[in-house]
């Protein structure tokens, strides 16, 4: 926006932090692909992936592979989520990146996903996935706006084969 600033800060989550994230993403999981998953899809992975349970569980790193979730927030309100790790010695995975409907298209998502990237390259990692589903215009022109490029497409995380869902990967060199 013309004139406005970013006041938000990005911060490694905290217990206190489980209920919004939870909120936020689960929300805006169902709204980013309520007119492109089936219903079914959805419940499941907001089930098992945005419940207070596994959310609280998985706050803060415990495996190499994940760096614990990092929220964006603002005068006192978090406004966003996101979370990744490394795949294996080089290669980072960003897992997600959520944020309230309200506070797209300010920059938020980029603050979420320069400090995931900073934390692969911290791990040693010299290149960066993503997962999109197909057909997920808004997450594919989101990527590809920040240097990431198709590589492959691979039936979706969750899916069963009746559902035949599938995601593009994207990777991004780290190492320029």
């Amino acid at each position: 926006m013309p004139g406005s600033s970013i006041t938000a800060v990005v911060r490694p989550a905290a217990a206190d932090d489980v209920a919004a994230i939870a909120r936020i993403c689960s929300t805006a999981y169902r709204d980013a692909y309520r007119d492109l998953l089936p219903e079914g899809y959805i419940s499941r992975s907001v089930a098992e992936f945005y419940s207070e349970q596994r959310i609280t569980r998985d706050i803060a790193p415990a495996v190499p592979d994940w760096f614990g979730y990092q929220v964006v927030e603002e005068d006192g309100r978090i406004l966003g989520a996101a979370g990744g790790g490394m795949a294996d010695t080089t290669a980072g995975e960003l897992s997600l990146i959520y944020l309230e409907a309200a506070e797209r298209g300010r920059g938020l998502g980029t603050l979420l996903l320069d400090r995931v990237t900073e934390q692969i390259r911290d791990a040693g990692g010299t290149e960066m996935w993503v997962s999109v589903f197909l057909g997920d215009s808004r997450g594919i022109g989101f990527y590809r706006a920040r240097g990431f490029q198709p590589m492959d497409t691979v039936r979706a995380t969750l899916s069963r084969e009746d559902d035949h869902i599938r995601s593009l990967r994207m990777r991004r060199d780290l190492a320029g």
